[in-house]
């Protein structure tokens, strides 16, 4: 395919953009999931601006999306400058690629130089490592953040005071439709995270990493990806370098075909590891955080979550590094270590994010079950697995739950008759549904006891029993 064409949402993305900065909108949030084509949206838009005699400035946090970055210009036909550590570019040149930190370290020097940007990309927006470079930027400069989750949580500041609008066309369940991204089948094994302690609003990763070995959670890894997904090309994500190294030596001694990768490796290391892993078919990488962000391998099958998170976005990230496509690969599978889904559902549930941050609710559970026979993840109102055929009989309040349900879409009569035959707790519960009237429940009652138990099911006070006696005589 031609990379200067871009799909039909990736134009409506555009044109959205355009629009909102049309309206005034200077500072503008792109949100599109990982592997929906946010570079070659906003590489399209770069390409448009230097064609206007823009001058273009792209904002990136690591050494890899740098790559990515540089790679989807050179299709454009986009030779950028690039400023990183080190360098000494030309700031007269139309368009630059920095590295954040780089750039925050000269930014009382390039102040000047950042004033006459006319517009200004920054990849991966939702990172505060961003945030002090803002009050450099122009008033009047167009300010594109890009990311696949506008989410802050705790003491970071929100979205929305540094951007005035947030254009979301499409997500993940749409382009698994469409075939822009891999479906994915999900299989998690439960694990004890009680006393871990907390560090920054997410679980210590020291702490995590030595329950994971005290625990022996490996066994689980090795286990079920031989079962599941046998000699797929894998990333695995562990919670510290240690954790990672160990879930990798176990993997080896396997028999498993693993690697290891972390941020304190030089740079040969990186390259050779990421090079090794482009051409093994049956490659596991074993990594801490580095592939998170900016890594596009589409031919990855298979995502091992080795630690848990109470962060979306990571979460998030870290999935989505399975779900591109590729000519034979529309399915990946995630294999959750963490008890990742059941807090924040299924990799690809349907999201609308907004520039707030959003509040969640205590003990925040998503509505999911794990099947007891096959371990696969699966919607709480799922009859049978997907995968196994497991089929699950309803617990008591299952029953009670889909008898409610039915109850509703009934005429108030047809209830009536029904409630006139059921028994006491049956007949509270309909009452606190409010499909009957629990005055209705009392008023046709000829027995005291029973109109006191179902006082006692609903949580009244007895003395309403007692003292009503005008209407109820038969209890004087």
């Amino acid at each position: 395919m031609n990379f200067n064409q871009l799909r039909d949402y990736q134009l409506t993305v555009v044109e959205s953009i355009l629009s909102s900065l049309t309206k005034g909108n200077k500072r503008v949030v792109m949100c599109l999931p990982t592997g929906g084509g946010k570079t070659r949206i906003f590489t399209y838009m770069v390409k448009r601006h230097l064609n206007k005699n823009g001058k273009v400035l792209v904002l990136t946090d690591r050494i890899e999306l740098l790559k990515q970055a540089g790679g989807s210009f050179d299709s454009f036909g986009i030779e950028p400058e690039l400023i990183i550590a080190g360098s000494k570019p030309d700031l007269t040149l139309a368009c630059h690629v920095a590295m954040v930190e780089t750039l925050s370290r000269r930014a009382t020097d390039y102040a000047t130089f950042i004033q006459t940007r006319t517009m200004i990309i920054l990849d991966e927006c939702h990172k505060a490592t961003f945030d002090k470079l803002f009050p450099y930027f122009n008033d009047n400069t167009f300010v594109i953040g890009a990311t696949a989750t506008p989410y802050r949580s705790g003491k970071q500041p929100s979205l929305d005071q540094f951007y005035t609008d947030i254009i979301q066309v499409i997500d993940t369940p749409e382009l698994i439709k469409k075939g822009f991204l891999s479906d994915a089948e999900t299989y998690g094994l439960p694990i004890d995270l009680s006393g871990i302690k907390k560090k920054g609003g997410d679980y210590d990763l020291n702490d995590m990493a030595n329950r994971y070995e005290e625990r022996k959670v490996y066994q689980g890894v090795i286990e079920n990806y031989n079962r599941i997904c046998p000699n797929s090309k894998t990333l695995a994500f562990a919670s510290n370098i240690e954790s990672s190294k160990s879930l990798c030596s176990k993997m080896l001694s396997s028999g498993l075909n693993a690697r290891h990768l972390d941020s304190t490796m030089t740079n040969y290391e990186r390259v050779e590891t990421l090079d090794w892993f482009k051409t093994v078919k049956d490659g596991i990488l074993c990594n801490v955080g580095i592939l998170t962000t900016g890594f596009d391998q589409p031919d990855v099958e298979t995502v091992i979550l080795y630690r848990a998170t109470t962060s979306l976005p990571l979460f998030l990230q870290m999935v989505g590094r399975g779900s591109r496509t590729t000519e034979t690969k529309q399915r990946f599978t995630i294999l959750d270590f963490g008890n990742n889904i059941k807090t924040h559902d299924f990799w690809e549930a349907n999201r609308t994010w907004t520039l707030n941050k959003v509040v969640k609710k205590k003990k925040d559970v998503a509505p999911v079950k794990s099947c007891p026979k096959c371990n696969a993840m699966l919607s709480k109102q799922t009859p049978k697995c997907n995968y196994c055929g497991h089929v699950f009989r309803k617990t008591p309040k299952e029953q009670k739950e889909e008898q409610i349900a039915m109850l509703i879409r009934l005429p108030k009569k047809e209830r009536l008759i029904i409630a006139n035959r059921s028994d006491l707790i049956t007949k509270a519960e309909m009452a606190k549904a409010k499909l009957i009237s629990p005055f209705w429940v009392l008023h046709n009652m000829s027995n005291k006891q029973d109109a006191i138990e179902f006082c006692n099911l609903m949580g009244y006070k007895l003395g309403f029993v007692h003292h009503n006696k005008q209407r109820f005589k038969v209890f004087e």
